[in-house]
């Protein structure tokens, strides 16, 4: 005879189904705690100046003009640290800074107006030779040389060209000349500066500015 043999029911297959739902569950959950780990992990923010509202080329900035913002750190963004605000106001733009934009260290002009490797020269221009209306702190102009009285015509002159930034316009004299601050590279400063004191550099507004 045949030993007698104990009968195993098998597991329900609802049970089972139960079961498979538990550790699915619980994988999903840890998948989850893992990838909200990671992201803490790499998802660090630093606080920084972003503007509030638009802000015009060599105008001072003011409180009002900035807010702060929270963002991943990345090294390819190197914008202004929050914690800097106060030293901000009170700066000069250098360009026309648009609302929402990240304030970075190029956007400022430093003191005086200056960037490194500019220069400041004085050109004290006579009415017509300078486009004054249109002028503004911060527009992109070129500096031309005019040709001494008797010069002779086709030659050229000690200075062609040189592409400055307004920085400050003074007021327009009784004779309607008007001294414009203008920023210059530093190795083209004494030759503009020795050209505008003889009254030879006239004002070009480029396009855009």
């Amino acid at each position: 005879m045949r030993p007698d043999l104990d009968i195993i029911d098998p597991e329900p297959p609802r049970r089972r189904r139960r079961s498979y739902m538990v550790i699915g569950a619980v994988m999903v959950l840890a998948g989850a705690i893992g990838f909200a780990g990671l992201l803490n992990a790499s998802g660090e923010r630093s606080d920084v100046l972003a503007l509030a509202r638009d802000v015009p080329a060599g105008q001072k900035i003011t409180a009002e003009d900035l807010r702060v913002v929270a963002l991943p750190e990345d090294p390819g963004l190197k914008p202004v640290a929050a914690a800097k605000k106060d030293t901000i106001v009170g700066q000069r733009t250098a360009a026309a800074l648009s609302q929402g934009t990240l304030l970075t260290s190029r956007q400022l002009a430093g003191k005086g107006g200056l960037r490194a490797g500019e220069a400041l020269v004085a050109v004290e221009v006579k009415r017509g030779m300078a486009p004054v209306d249109a002028l503004r702190p911060g527009a992109t102009v070129s500096l031309v040389t005019r040709p001494k009285e008797g010069e002779v015509v086709g030659k050229e002159p000690e200075l062609a060209e040189v592409t400055g930034r307004v920085v400050k316009i003074g007021a327009p004299a009784s004779s309607g000349d008007i001294v414009v601050q203008v920023a210059v590279p530093d190795a083209t400063s004494g030759v503009v500066a020795s050209d505008a004191s003889a009254g030879r550099v006239a004002i070009v507004l480029k396009a855009g500015s």
